[in-house]
């Protein structure tokens, strides 16, 4: 069910269109949620679910693992909150088929290249703020990477899609 990915920290995969024209099509061959804390993800795995189902597509919720330099990248102290027993029952409780994947790296922007496609739809969930939180900046750096995103408002129950 869960996929460990070591992403190398001195290799980078950008491309640079020349002609500058960008394809506005959404990818719809999976619907991928980004792990931000355990009940927001839970929520933003929900709504992926949602559009997955109809579309007969898998779900693919995502986390990636800073690991600091002094440890080596392959070995981070601890699991993923996405691969504990805890959380795996959550999941199969509400019945959400999900596949998981948990990108080490050292830095999450230059690891999103790698885990996904161009223009692919993810599903992110946090409450909004006045002050930036980590829902936020997953939801700035992926538009910015070109995906497109739903963010759901825990809080007031919201969602909108940015593009």
């Amino acid at each position: 069910m869960s996929q460990v990915i070591q992403v190398p920290s001195a290799v980078s995969d950008r491309s640079v269109s020349i002609s500058g024209e960008q394809d506005p099509e959404i990818r719809t061959d999976a619907v991928y949620a980004v792990f931000t804390s355990i009940d927001d993800t839970l929520t933003a795995v929900r709504v992926a679910s949602n559009f997955a189902k109809p579309l007969g597509i898998p779900v693919t919720l995502v986390h990636f693992r800073s690991v600091p330099y002094p440890l080596a990248v392959d070995q981070p102290s601890g699991i993923s909150p996405v691969e504990t027993e805890g959380f795996l029952e959550r999941l199969r409780q509400e019945g959400l088929d999900v596949s998981v994947r948990v990108y080490l790296c050292r830095d999450k922007r230059q690891a999103l290249s790698r885990a996904f496609k161009p223009h692919s739809l993810i599903v992110v969930a946090g409450p909004r703020r006045w002050w930036r939180t980590e829902s936020d900046w997953w939801h700035r750096a992926l538009e910015l990477a070109g995906h497109f995103v739903v963010f759901v408002d825990e809080v007031g129950h919201k969602e909108t899609a940015h593009a």
